[in-house]
């Protein structure tokens, strides 16, 4: 072996940055989006509710659907299921809002379902596989016995500096 391929063997600091990342996600908040389960570290959510009227922002961009009055502070709605790449649906008063924290800001997320807050166990996060279109936004993937959940990233889905720009 060449000393370059030795070299080129060892983890970039970016891969040893996310291996650090993986290993301190202790608990996750599990939702459905269009039957495929996803989570957020429960450190960037602060509650979860059912989804309250909001004033709609043409052309928010990043998934912006509106602007929520959440207890006398406006907070901008996006809808979790645009920034993944699905098809967009309807909202209803069933419909639930995770509320997350994107710097020092709130965010009310939309998605189809939130399953529960529950604990990782050890080892069970792995890197997200390159292949994923949403590899580059995910925290990793967890391997559990009823199936895969993708960890997401909330700062990097909604994109660097996304509260100052609304």
């Amino acid at each position: 072996m060449t000393p370059e391929q030795e070299i080129s063997d060892l983890p970039s600091e970016s891969e040893e940055a996310a291996a650090e990342t993986c290993d301190m996600i202790e608990r996750v908040v599990a939702f459905f989006l269009g039957g495929q389960r996803y989570a957020l570290p429960i450190e960037r959510v602060r509650e979860i509710q059912q989804i309250v009227a909001f004033s709609e922002v043409p052309s928010g961009g990043q998934g912006v659907v509106g602007m929520v009055n959440l207890r006398g502070q406006v907070i901008p709605a996006v809808d979790m299921r645009r920034l993944v790449g699905l098809e967009v649906r309807e909202y209803n008063l069933e419909t639930p809002m995770i509320i997350a924290e994107v710097g020092d800001e709130s965010v009310a997320v939309l998605v189809d379902e939130v399953q529960d807050v529950f604990e990782l166990p050890p080892d069970c996060l792995q890197d997200a596989p390159a292949l994923h279109q949403l590899s580059s936004k995910m925290i990793g993937v967890a391997r559990l016995a009823d199936g895969l959940v993708y960890v997401l990233d909330i700062d990097k889905l909604l994109g660097s500096g996304f509260v100052g720009r609304l």
